[in-house]
């Protein structure tokens, strides 16, 4: 694993691709703190120990669940709900089980679309979804806070991508810390099955959600700066207001 992965990664026994999104540097030479806001796969199966290190550690008070609801029905938050921790659910998609199309694409079976495409599309189709996050995320009153998805790679990795945008980390480092997760799914996908095969339960995450490639990071990005001129940009157009964007960067960054 590379050194990144191994600094970043908060080795639970549940969660696999559990993350600290600070330590990076920004454009400004700044740096985004350590301990204040975290990306993770799904929450669903933390063990006692796992809640413990989160809660007395990690000092966890806030969860932003991006998972659809029917997700969340089948496999639910996860036990540290019943802890008093703070659960903001805020589905980014609905269709998280089938291929998003276009609008006006039709005839034909569905097909997967490049997941660069994939994310853009998200972002152009639920940007109001994605700016309630980045509210959340933004209020100091709410930190430490974790937000997830099953995986942790693609709802989550768009999320992460805005966030360290918004603070001027360089689309490098942008790139590599979503292209991390990458180096944790093999365990992912082998808890997740080793679960559903001892519970006789679905899989949460398959083997479909292997690629985290930091090109296509970059391609989004890219495509940020083509239609909007940056992440700040796109933020704006989605009706996130200067200030939260503001406190954000007071509050993360150092």
């Amino acid at each position: 694993m590379a050194d990144d992965a191994v600094e970043r990664l908060v080795p639970l026994e549940g969660p696999a691709n559990f993350r600290d999104l600070g330590g990076y540097p920004t454009d400004d030479g700044r740096t985004v703190r350590r301990g204040r806001v975290f990306r993770s796969d799904s929450l669903s199966f933390m063990s006692d120990t796992d809640v413990g290190h989160v809660l007395d550690v990690l000092g966890i008070g806030t969860v932003v669940d991006l998972r659809a609801g029917h997700e969340v029905d089948q496999f639910s938050h996860g036990p540290l709900e019943a802890h008093g921790v703070r659960f903001c659910h805020m589905p980014i998609i609905d269709e998280t089980r089938g291929p998003i199309e276009p609008a006006g694409v039709d005839a034909g079976p569905p097909r997967m679309l490049p997941l660069d495409e994939f994310y853009v599309l998200m972002l152009e189709r639920f940007g109001d979804r994605f700016a309630g996050v980045l509210r959340v995320i933004a209020e100091p009153g709410n930190h430490p806070l974790v937000f997830h998805c099953a995986a942790g790679k693609d709802r989550t990795g768009v999320v992460a991508a805005l966030v360290l945008g918004l603070l001027g980390v360089p689309d490098d480092e942008i790139a590599a810390d979503y292209a991390l997760t990458a180096e944790r799914m093999p365990v992912l996908v082998l808890r997740h099955r080793n679960r559903a095969a001892f519970q006789e339960g679905a899989i949460e995450v398959g083997g479909e959600h292997f690629q985290a490639d930091a090109a296509a990071m970059h391609a989004v990005l890219d495509a940020l700066r083509d239609r909007f001129g940056g992440v700040e940009g796109y933020v704006r157009f989605v009706g996130v207001e200067r200030d939260v964007v503001a406190t954000l960067r007071a509050g993360l960054t150092h």
